[in-house]
């Protein structure tokens, strides 16, 4: 008998950022320094991932560490201590970059800025793959389903709907067929209408046709 899947905590959220940080080193690394415009386009990607990152560790630090620390005191003292050297990595890369706009030849200091982004990039995947491999097993040690699905709507709530949907733009077309109609059937039951018509509209332009052909069949959309 084919065992129940657990409640998801990091696969979704996960998948998305590493399509966006994935992406962004090859756009950085491929990058015309002179040209203004390509430039800019870039700098609004990176203010994306920016966004994404500080929101992701704020959803951890505040509500599912937290609510893992109540039931297993100490179990998230590892991924929070790398939570503010990341962020520190982090605040320095955005330091980097807007020094790096006020230069007239970029070229040799952005491809210092693509070595410190990818050494940043290699951290962070460390980082969520301990996550997901160690911290997901104290989760389903010390938490039901229902548990860890009433902390997931509470990052719900406390993301605003415009961070929400940079953040869905790089997670919906990372998911999985199977994941994407769990996690859209999942928005249809609990969100409202509106809310939910957000989300569908916003997955049709994400993905690809053919992937948003079959996401809609699945929901029964017409």
């Amino acid at each position: 008998m084919e065992e129940k899947r657990r409640a998801e905590i990091f696969i979704n959220v996960h998948k998305g950022l590493r399509r966006g940080l994935w992406g962004l080193a090859l756009r950085i690394g491929e990058l015309d320094w002179d040209d203004e415009a390509e430039v800019q386009s870039a700098q609004r990607e990176f203010e994306n991932m920016l966004l994404f990152l500080r929101e992701h560790s704020a959803n951890e630090d505040e509500i599912q560490f937290s609510f893992l620390e109540k039931r297993a005191p100490g179990a998230t003292r590892k991924e929070q201590e790398e939570h503010r050297k990341l962020e520190y990595q982090l605040d320095l890369l955005e330091k980097h970059w807007y020094l790096l706009m006020r230069e007239k030849q970029r070229d040799e200091e952005g491809y210092q800025f693509y070595l410190e982004y990818n050494q940043f990039l290699s951290s962070y995947l460390d980082h969520m793959d301990r996550e997901e491999r160690e911290l997901t097993e104290a989760f389903y040690r010390h938490c039901s389903d229902h548990e860890i699905d009433e902390a997931f709507k509470k990052i719900v709530a406390r993301t605003s709907p415009q961070d929400m949907s940079v953040m869905l733009t790089y997670m919906i077309p990372a998911m999985n067929p199977s994941d994407r109609i769990q996690f859209m059937s999942k928005a249809k039951a609990s969100a409202s209408p509106d809310a939910f018509d957000r989300v569908k509209s916003l997955a049709e332009k994400v993905l690809e046709p053919g992937g948003w052909r079959k996401l809609s069949a699945l929901l029964g959309e017409k």
